[in-house]
């Protein structure tokens, strides 16, 4: 009797050692949560390589510097929403106390989900940051834009930028699991980076990013419609392209912004574990990640609808034209388009010698 009850207790203490906090909690919202977020993260992990081929297939990622930076920004989108997905694969296994989850998995699965989603975080905000300043260079200053913006000038502030950002959030995180002696299972993904490093740089370095991508945007609209409400617009196919993109990543970036006005939002509360998840930081901070994971796929749909270039690359990745066919046409567009752009600068050069009266 006594060895029954000894076995008893040893197998609830077992048990108890596997389960977590949040799992005591567990609560239809918080599986509706979860659920939704890995809903999202598999949509953004297909919907974003299906852009990025498409473009691949067109010769339209090296076309141009705006192009360039929307394929780095699918392509951090890509990672993000992998990796939360992974976080949040885990914290649901939890939740669901399945004997058949290992625990070592789990464990690797918050590492590398929390550490990687945190370089998916940095570059993403990187990436918009610099999708932004394009814009903001293109619209307020046109003609150095075109001569100053090369592809090898954007490729490599992005590589500075990804380097940069996988240095901010590996070597941090390196150095915690070091002091700490392995990987621990954490209950956010930050949490895998030292936490004074979080409060003295991480932290400020969110805000910051977020006001100048409120500047940015504010920028971008303002510098639009005055170039919209001008009495003579060029009416080449280069500036009206230029004005469709400008249009399409102001409703690429207000939606990053809405994403992350949550995330910001929660940053600035602490967190209480001690409370019960309805109402809990942890139940706004699981609503904050579903907010910042719907605009890196929703975005794919805006640069279809908005720009016919990805419109025609995406309708002819899924059609059954061969690629030389699809090259064949897009080369001719771009002809079609250079020539309507000499028409053009002839048009308004004999507008204003008036000699086009005659």
């Amino acid at each position: 009797m006594d060895t029954a009850v000894i076995g008893k207790m040893e197998t609830t203490e077992s048990l108890s050692t596997l389960s977590t906090p949040f799992s005591k909690q567990m609560t239809n919202v918080q599986l509706g949560l979860l659920s939704a977020t890995l809903v999202a993260s598999v949509i953004t992990i297909i919907i974003n390589p299906l852009t990025l081929l498409a473009l691949h297939k067109q010769n339209m990622i090296t076309k141009s510097s705006i192009n360039l930076f929307i394929a780095s920004l699918c392509c951090s989108d890509f990672l993000l929403g992998l990796t939360i997905g992974l976080f949040q694969l885990q914290k649901l296994l939890q939740l669901l106390q399945l004997s058949s989850t290992s625990e070592h998995l789990i464990t690797l699965l918050n590492s590398l989900g929390g550490t990687l989603s945190c370089i998916g975080f940095f570059t993403s905000n990187t990436n918009a940051s610099l999708v932004s300043i394009d814009r903001a260079y293109a619209t307020l200053a046109p003609f150095k834009y075109k001569t100053h913006m090369t592809i090898k000038r954007a490729s490599t502030i992005l590589a500075v930028a990804w380097a940069s950002a996988t240095i901010q959030a590996i070597i941090p995180a390196v150095i915690k699991m070091v002091i700490e002696g392995g990987m621990a299972v954490e209950d956010y993904p930050y949490e895998h980076l030292p936490y004074s490093y979080r409060l003295y740089w991480v932290t400020p370095l969110l805000y910051f990013g977020t006001a100048t991508n409120v500047i940015l945007y504010a920028t971008i609209v303002i510098s639009f419609f005055k170039m919209q409400n001008k009495v003579q617009t060029s009416n080449s196919t280069s500036d009206a392209r230029s004005r469709r993109m400008t249009r399409a990543v102001t409703m690429v970036i207000g939606t990053l912004l809405i994403g992350n006005v949550p995330l910001v939002t929660i940053a600035a509360f602490p967190d209480n574990r001690d409370v019960v998840y309805p109402w809990s930081y942890e139940m706004f901070y699981d609503i904050a990640i579903l907010c910042a994971i719907f605009p890196t796929f929703l975005n794919n749909f805006l640069y279809v609808f908005q720009l016919p270039d990805f419109n025609r690359a995406v309708r002819r990745l899924f059609s059954c034209r061969t690629n030389s066919i699809a090259n064949f046409n897009t080369e001719t567009s771009d002809a079609e388009a250079d020539l309507n752009d000499i028409t053009a600068n002839l048009k308004s050069v004999f507008v204003e010698t008036h000699l086009w009266d005659f």
